[in-house]
């Protein structure tokens, strides 16, 4: 969607909002899906406790955990080129759609209305690990914090990354942000909002 479709989109009313995308999705070419969902543990450094933060990556989704890497020398933090700050893992498919049901749960099925890009991508933190369904506390591994991002495409969007053939994605093909607002409300009962209350009771 061009930022002049967003504009005008904006001054809608929502259930204006949700016919026009509605409409939209009808073509099997416009109708987004969930791409991915990526978990990750910023460490700051090797070791033990890298080793620790995969573990916990892992036991959340199921898949092994790859290292991150730093790109710049940071003489303040002691950190180099090359050497393992973090850990992440991505999901994707029928897969990601279920651990993004569970890590909502988290936040009481809600995100925050600013967590949203005009390219499809969304995201929010976990401070506490242990607070996904499921998971349990490990006394070896603590707790952990980690970000979760997601990401909403339609079909076609290969073309951009491809080896072969590769070639740039229209503006308007992207999943703007209330587009990716009203699939989230839809596909996975979530509320956007403007502020995220401590007490979920």
């Amino acid at each position: 969607m061009s930022a002049k479709a967003v504009r005008e989109m904006m001054k809608k009313s929502s259930k204006e909002q949700e016919k026009i995308f509605e409409e939209m999705w009808k073509n099997p070419m416009k109708k987004p899906y969930l791409e991915k969902v990526v978990l990750n543990i910023g460490v700051g450094a090797g070791g033990e406790e890298l080793e620790r933060a995969a573990t916990v990556l892992q036991t959340i989704s199921g898949k092994p955990a790859i290292k991150t890497l730093s790109k710049k020398n940071v003489k303040e933090f002691n950190l180099r080129i090359g050497r393992p700050i973090g850990t992440m893992v991505t999901i994707r498919n029928k897969e990601a759609e279920n651990l993004l049901k569970r890590l909502f749960v988290v936040n009481n099925d809600r995100i925050l209305r600013k967590s949203f890009d005009n390219y499809g991508n969304f995201g929010f933190g976990i401070t506490e690990h242990i607070t996904i369904p499921g998971i349990e506390y490990d006394n070896i591994i603590g707790i952990w914090g980690l970000d979760v991002v997601g990401r909403i495409v339609r079909p076609g969007m290969r073309v951009k990354y491809r080896r072969k053939g590769r070639a740039k994605v229209p503006k308007h093909h992207y999943v703007s942000r209330l587009e990716a607002q009203y699939f989230l409300k839809k596909n996975f009962g979530i509320k956007i909002v403007d502020k995220l209350d401590l007490d979920f009771a």
